[in-house]
């Protein structure tokens, strides 16, 4: 009877183990797909401005993109600066925030343009 007990509980101690990595893995997998989505979205915008050229580059400002309604809260703005004479700093970010999450997530990319091309 002792024994049918300890085994019972140590099955049972098993499933909640396999249970706990299961729905850790699942909020991993939903963090990398979020992740890779804002760095597409941040490429992408990024290659837009590089393709513009350093004379039409717009000013500083948030920017859409259809992607961004997939990620939750999903934001993104365009930081440009001038790195020297002949050349801007154009830097993208893109953030979000999961539900019940105290803290927001974002990634950044940035780039140099200059009056030359690239």
């Amino acid at each position: 009877m002792l024994i049918e007990v300890v085994i019972s509980l140590g099955i049972i101690a098993i499933f909640f183990i396999l249970f706990q990595a299961a729905a850790i893995t699942a909020i991993l997998n939903r963090d990398v797909k979020h992740k890779d989505l804002a760095l597409r979205i941040a490429q992408s915008q990024i290659e837009n401005l590089r393709s513009l050229g350093y004379a039409v580059l717009p000013t500083s400002s948030s920017f859409s993109d259809a992607q961004l309604s997939s990620l939750p809260n999903g934001q993104a703005s365009t930081t440009i600066s001038q790195y020297n004479n002949k050349t801007k700093q154009a830097v993208v970010t893109v953030s979000w925030q999961e539900s019940g999450a105290k803290n927001s997530h974002n990634v950044s990319l940035s780039t140099l343009i200059s009056e030359g091309g690239l």
